[in-house]
């Protein structure tokens, strides 16, 4: 075989596997997790991540099995709509166009966010940190490839103690009280949207160590929720 016979049957073979890669890439329903700490998988107790198979959305790629594939975007500290500066990340609405981009076409975006938002520093109204979830799902809806369905998870509470946990410096009494309140706001923005939705404190509460994350347990119930609706 000759030096060029070689490159192109090369070539060829690199194409071959690069459609093979795209078959079975659309084949799977992929399902996008967009959320914060919660999603990344923070471990309460500050010693690091949970693994793939613990942390929620690697839960629940198990329990949907080979027909699905999901897809992790979770950052820790990200909001809704509020900004840090020299922390592009944080704030959901400038990157959920990225993530359906990295991950398309998406069959689901599954949105759990809000609980950054009640940090002291933003001041937010609870209508304000809904208008904030409702505007990541008029962005998605707006910027996706294919239309997908959209699942809106309102978190878990912050823990009663949550003021004098070690997080006591970003959340107070009043913080745990508007995190109370997301559902019944995020739930009616679902209904406006027409999007799916899951109140977390119904299955899952914030980990007794750090008032804020969830721990292992947590994370494989939240899974089992998500899934039952991720199937329809």
């Amino acid at each position: 075989m000759t030096a060029a016979a070689g490159i192109m049957a090369a070539a060829d073979t690199a194409a071959g596997t690069i459609k093979e890669m795209n078959v079975e890439r659309t084949t799977k329903k992929t399902v996008i997790c967009f959320g914060d700490s919660n999603t990344f998988g923070y471990i309460p107790d500050g010693s690091g991540r949970f693994s793939r198979r613990e942390r929620w959305p690697g839960r629940l790629q198990e329990l949907l099995g080979d027909e699905y594939l999901v897809a992790e975007e979770g950052v820790c500290g990200r909001t809704t709509i509020f900004r840090e500066e020299g922390n592009p990340g944080i704030c959901g609405l400038d990157c959920v166009e990225d993530a359906l981009n990295r991950n398309q076409p998406a069959d689901m975006l599954i949105v759990m966010l809000g609980t950054n938002d009640c940090k002291t520093e933003y001041h937010a109204s609870v209508s304000q940190i809904a208008r904030g979830a409702e505007r990541i799902v008029e962005r998605a809806k707006a910027c996706a490839a294919a239309p997908a369905r959209i699942l809106l998870i309102a978190p878990a509470w912050l823990g009663a103690r949550v003021e004098t946990s070690v997080w006591g410096c970003d959340f107070d009494g009043e913080s745990r009280r508007k995190s109370m309140a997301l559902a019944s706001a995020y739930k009616a923005v679902a209904e406006h949207q027409g999007c799916l939705f899951l109140d977390a404190s119904r299955v899952i509460r914030a980990s007794g160590t750090d008032q804020v994350h969830l721990d292992r347990e947590a994370h494989a119930a939240l899974a089992e929720a998500a899934a039952e609706l991720v199937r329809g």
